[in-house]
């Protein structure tokens, strides 16, 4: 009898156990980076305009993704060319959404600093997922462009970020391109 208890309050605590573990959320997972780390993994550094975002489904149809032409203002590690095209998981086609966590989202006419890694297929990617990109504004009081996110040794979405001046932002990036 007292072995039968014991089995059975084994299994429940066994199957109690998986219930909470498959309740759990599951996030997919960015090694956290500095700017310096950023900057140093990437094969290009630019800061530039979107002037285009389209997402399209791989042959397959099983997945999309999002081509995005960054127009480069200026290159502070590398040169793509005129246009440097970046493929970034996910987007939407139609009624169909692809969410991929992590993954920053581009939006035509805003204007970014970019970390790009080509991988060995060719393809331009996004460096440390979501930190990779940054979004380049007018500071409102003064009207100088400012970088969202720049300075921020590790920063998460939904994180209230830092923010610098591009010019000493862009200053800071070669210098470490230079390593």
């Amino acid at each position: 009898m007292k072995v039968l208890k014991k089995l059975t309050n084994l299994t429940f605590l066994v199957i109690f156990c998986f219930l909470l573990l498959s309740q759990a959320e599951s996030k997919a997972q960015v090694i956290k980076m500095s700017d310096k780390d950023l900057t140093e993994r990437s094969t290009a550094v630019l800061y530039g305009k979107c002037s285009k975002v389209k997402s399209e489904w791989n042959d397959k149809k099983d997945l999309i993704f999002t081509q995005v032409t960054v127009v480069p203002e200026e290159y502070i590690k590398g040169n793509l060319g005129s246009s440097a095209v970046i493929t970034v998981p996910g987007g939407q086609v139609g009624d169909i959404l692809y969410e991929v966590s992590e993954m920053p989202v581009f939006v035509e006419g805003e204007e970014v600093v970019a970390f790009i890694s080509t991988n060995p297929a060719g393809k331009n990617l996004i460096t440390g997922g979501y930190q990779g990109k940054m979004k380049i504004e007018k500071d409102k009081k003064t009207g100088k462009r400012i970088v969202q996110g720049a300075g921020a040794e590790i920063h998460a979405p939904g994180q209230i970020k830092k923010a610098e001046k591009l010019e000493e932002y862009v200053a800071k990036l070669k210098g470490w391109a230079k390593n």
